[in-house]
Order: structure tokens, then C-alpha cells, then sequence
């Protein structure tokens, strides 16, 4: 897992338990300090890869944690 993957899964965690709810692309963006949501894309997919994130499809914040 790179240095980002893992501040992009720290940020979705904290912010899953303060809200109840995962972060918009748009936020993590913000939180990880990038400049396109293509990057996020990949960070989002790369975690997939590495079970850590399930993704929920045609739904609007549609990142989930995989327990574990």
C-alpha cells in the first residue's frame, strides 16, 4: 500500500465514524491534497486491490471499509 492509499484510508475511516456516511470523491480529494478525481479514482481502486475498501455500485458516497 502506498504512503497515500494508506492517508486516503486513514481519512474514510475517521471520517466514516464521525458521520456514519463515506466521503465524496470530491472530499477525499480535498483531504488527500490532489487535483483531479482521477487520482482519487485510482487511490480508491488500488485499495479495492488490497481489501481494504469495497466499492457500492449507483450509489452517491459509495465507499464502504472491508471488515478486517
Amino acid at each position: 500500500m502506498t504512503r497515500k492509499q494508506s492517508e486516503l484510508l486513514k481519512y474514510i475511516k475517521t471520517y466514516i465514524q464521525e458521520n456514519e456516511f463515506s466521503p465524496s470523491y470530491d472530499e477525499m480529494r480535498n483531504a488527500v491534497n490532489l487535483k483531479s478525481k482521477s487520482g482519487i479514482h485510482r487511490l480508491v481502486h488500488g485499495l479495492v486491490k488490497h481489501n481494504k475498501l469495497k466499492i457500492v455500485r449507483y450509489s452517491a458516497r459509495s465507499v464502504e471499509l472491508v471488515d478486517g
